[in-house]
């Protein structure tokens, strides 16, 4: 599967911390209830899953309230956020991300893709 689903400059500092924009890495659009997310780690620590936001199409929503989301879907040429609280974020600092995506598929049943991604990267 594709690891490109996190460019190089996706790191974007926010209040309270960071937007991680990502690509879907399917080769066609999936509505949201076919997205999981592993761990995601930020230089190591784990953040709680529960504390993170998923924004695409313009709406924020929480990661367990994907599998609900059957009627909204992850265009594949449109980017998605992952809106991750960490305390005392600073522009142009490296941090090292690392995140987990599990796609399954609604034509592929019984089948997961896990795509995963680990580098350090600037915050912009």
């Amino acid at each position: 599967m594709k690891s490109w689903f996190v460019e190089n400059n996706a790191l974007h500092a926010a209040q309270g911390g960071f937007d991680l924009e990502i690509r879907l890495p399917w080769y066609r659009s999936l509505p949201l209830s076919v997205i999981d997310f592993g761990e995601l780690r930020i230089n190591g620590a784990k953040i709680d899953p529960t504390a993170i936001k998923f924004n695409v199409n313009g709406k924020d929503c929480g990661l367990s309230e994907l599998p609900n989301l059957w009627e909204e879907s992850w265009y594949v040429l449109d980017s998605a956020y992952l809106r991750i609280p960490y305390p005392a974020v600073k522009r142009g600092e490296q941090y090292q991300v690392e995140v987990t995506i599990i796609l399954h598929p609604p034509y592929v049943p019984k089948v997961f893709f896990p795509v995963s991604y680990k580098k350090a990267m600037q915050a912009n």
